[in-house]
């Protein structure tokens, strides 16, 4: 004779695990958005100079 419990149900984590999936890649989408705007503003910032550098040394000549 077995001294043990019938195995019962155990309770479902999933809408806990999908929604806090969801949480965390929203923010891991922002952060990658972030990072990429920040590269492409410094690229932006760095060509505009080069701009303004070649054009003001055109009005010297």
């Amino acid at each position: 004779m077995s001294h043990r419990q019938p195995i019962q149900r155990v309770e479902d984590y999933t809408d806990a695990f999908l929604t806090t999936l969801g949480v965390l890649l929203f923010m891991v989408f922002w952060m990658i958005a972030a990072a990429l705007g920040y590269v492409w503003v410094v690229i932006a910032a760095y060509g505009l100079d080069l701009s303004f550098k070649w054009i003001g040394h055109l009005r010297d000549d």
